[in-house]
């Protein structure tokens, strides 16, 4: 990993840049200062109006920072040892034994290596989810911007809001949200309270969503495997009344669904469930690799696409997934959609993902976009580079600071 960083501000040439908010400028310069974009536009113009520091990064793609719209870093000491089992809650029910095995120490040596090699891996800002606050002071001292959603799981909705908000510590780096865990694991009435306290304050909601057909069965019919580990867990609440709605359909019903909602995984929806999604402009936030992992499916993004949603991309978790990569992901949903554009793919891993965490100034770069970029060698003559970014994960990032 190679960065650069240079304290007066500096004309970068590179052989492309994407701005993502505006067409490929190809033989392009980036004037950079005080952390900051100033300018993006031609080499050759910029050259003769700016009298600064000049950098040619030679062959190159230049880009905005990765964004890994979810992941859970507190689980990433459990890497290698869950198996999949052909059952969603069977593993879900492994990994809470795995989990009570794990000391504090472990969960913070491995959640620490594994924000280093998101680093490595591009990302410059990430939605951590967790529900100890252990990865807080981790995310603080990191690398990268973050939002850390203290996620909520009560499905007797016994507890007040305010005994989750005991770790609030918003900063300019470190964002704090609420998160409830799914709609199978959090009370109606909690649900829709988490929902009001972060629309108050303008934040991101995230919630898993539409993940497993157990989930589907148990707002259908409040039954099957996700009942029996509520009663397992003694979190069975007898006065729930089941909605028999579809995932998505119920989180419409609570009137939890709009432009600030990030529906994590929305694998198991109908045509109907994405046009709900569509009209509230609600943010699905993908983990193919994750899905493909546990057995569970995978998203319709092209559908998505086609109601004009804007999907993002998570890597979920080293319980789920072997590595947190987005370009690992990107190259999934290349695989899985060859008809999807590379350039909608590398979008949703900057642009929209930024977006989703509402970070403005994050996943483009355009005058006051933050300073947080990346740099990735051209692989061929006459590459594409959108197709490149989806294609290959790059041998070697570097990360360019103003």
């Amino acid at each position: 990993m190679q960065v650069i960083s240079f304290r007066e501000p500096t004309l970068y040439r590179a052989k492309f840049i994407l701005p993502l908010k505006e067409p490929l400028i190809e033989d392009g310069g980036i004037i950079l200062a005080q952390g900051e974009v100033i300018r993006v536009g031609r080499w050759r113009e910029l050259k003769k109006v700016f009298s600064g520091r000049r950098y040619d990064l030679g062959e190159v793609i230049v880009l905005p920072a990765l964004v890994n719209v979810h992941t859970h870093l507190e689980l990433s000491a459990l890497k290698w040892r869950l198996i999949p089992s052909g059952s969603f809650v069977n593993w879900v029910r492994s990994l809470i034994r795995q989990r009570s095995e794990v000391s504090v120490e472990q969960t913070q040596k491995a959640a620490y290596k594994a924000l280093q090699d998101m680093w490595k891996e591009g990302i410059g800002l990430v939605g951590e989810v967790g529900n100890t606050g252990i990865t807080i002071g981790i995310l603080h001292d990191g690398p990268m911007q973050a939002v850390f959603f203290r996620e909520i799981i009560d499905f007797k909705g016994t507890s007040s809001l305010k005994d989750f908000l005991q770790h609030q510590h918003s900063s300019t780096k470190l964002l704090f949200s609420l998160a409830p865990h799914a709609p199978y694991t959090v009370s109606p009435l909690l649900l829709q309270a988490i929902k009001i306290w972060t629309k108050r304050y303008h934040l991101p909601f995230s919630i898993h969503v539409a993940e497993s057909p157990e989930e589907v069965v148990f707002l259908q019919e409040g039954k099957g495997p996700l009942r029996l580990l509520l009663e397992e867990r003694k979190q069975w609440n007898p006065r729930f009344r089941v909605p028999r709605l579809s995932p998505i359909g119920y989180l419409k019903h609570l009137g939890v669904l709009d432009r600030d909602t990030i529906c994590v995984h929305t694998v198991h929806v109908s045509q109907n469930d994405l046009e709900t999604l569509a009209e509230a402009q609600a943010r699905p936030c993908l983990c193919p690799r994750s899905n493909t992992y546990l057995g569970v499916g995978l998203p319709p993004l092209d559908k998505m696409l086609d109601l004009g949603l804007k999907p993002c991309i998570g890597t979920d978790s080293l319980a789920s997934n072997d590595k947190l990569s987005i370009f690992a992901e990107m190259e999934t949903l290349h695989r899985f959609f060859p008809q999807i554009a590379p350039q909608i793919l590398v979008k949703m891993a900057t642009l929209w993902g930024a977006e989703a965490l509402k970070r403005p100034q994050m996943g483009h770069l355009v005058p006051k976009a933050k300073a947080e970029i990346l740099a990735v060698p051209v692989a061929a003559p006459k590459v594409d580079p959108y197709e490149q970014l989806v294609c290959m994960a790059p041998k070697n990032v570097i990360r360019i600071y103003g």
